[in-house]
């Protein structure tokens, strides 16, 4: 029967556990953050004139079974127009006025941009995890590193997902100007799906907590193998007979 001491027994540690633990959550919240910024049902909206639902991204626009519209090409397609509208008897007091929602605000850049941020720092994270499982003799530098990258990684993917919710709020941004009716829009499942990610990445950050503490101050090698906790046949050597050794006082014979 063929026993791996190599990487098998560095799982059966609580370190190697820690490590493998992370290593999951981190790589399925990537996926989902990932995923969240592919999908462009950020916040969605049914536009009663034309029939259709509108689904709002951070860089896709899909007003329902038409083109969708990217944000890489917002200076071709993403006109709006806006008429000044003053107040009376107050010179000079004039603001613009939306009469068509824009398919981009300035704030879909903001959060695009944090959220794959975001996604870059978690990968480096695990890149820096998996160094430290593979390198035991720098293992604390790339803990350290790891613990870093997450960290930014859960910070800046909650600022954007602030940011958002935020800006999804204000009046230009929660509701879909149509053709003779407003709609108001709703979070889609892209927004639900980031939450998620969010919440994973919470766990994987405790987890490298975890590591850290284990790396720090637990002195756990899993490289080392006992002997005495097999039996002779799984060491390999010729088989022994182990007796416990007593401490014997003078013995008196009659």
């Amino acid at each position: 029967m063929a026993i791996d001491f190599g990487i098998g027994s560095r799982f059966a540690t609580s370190l190697g556990k820690a490590q493998i633990t992370t290593l999951v959550l981190t790589a399925i919240a990537n996926a989902l953050a990932f995923l969240a910024v592919l999908t462009p049902a950020w916040q969605t909206a049914d536009d009663q004139d034309a029939r259709t639902r509108v689904d709002s991204g951070l860089w896709l626009y899909c007003p329902g079974n038409q083109q969708c519209w990217y944000i890489f090409s917002d200076n071709l397609v993403n006109y709006y127009e806006k008429v000044d509208v003053c107040r009376f008897l107050l010179i000079g007091d004039c603001r613009k006025k939306l009469l068509r929602t824009p398919y981009f605000f300035g704030w879909h850049y903001a959060v695009l941009i944090m959220m794959v941020i975001a996604i870059l720092f978690s990968f480096g994270g695990v890149v820096a995890l998996v160094v430290s499982y593979l390198r035991p003799h720098i293992r604390k530098v790339a803990t350290v590193i790891m613990d870093l990258l997450l960290a930014f990684s859960f910070l800046i993917y909650a600022i954007a997902l602030a940011v958002f919710m935020i800006n999804a709020e204000m009046l230009e941004s929660r509701f879909l100007i149509g053709i003779r009716n407003t709609f108001e829009k709703s979070y889609g499942y892209s927004f639900y799906i980031a939450c998620i990610g969010l919440t994973i990445l919470m766990f994987a950050v405790f987890a490298a907590m975890l590591v850290t503490t284990y790396v720090f101050f637990f002195r756990e090698n899993p490289d080392q193998f006992d002997p005495f906790k097999y039996p002779p046949s799984v060491v390999g050597g010729p088989g022994q007979d182990y007796t416990v050794m007593h401490n014997i006082g003078s013995v008196t014979t009659v």
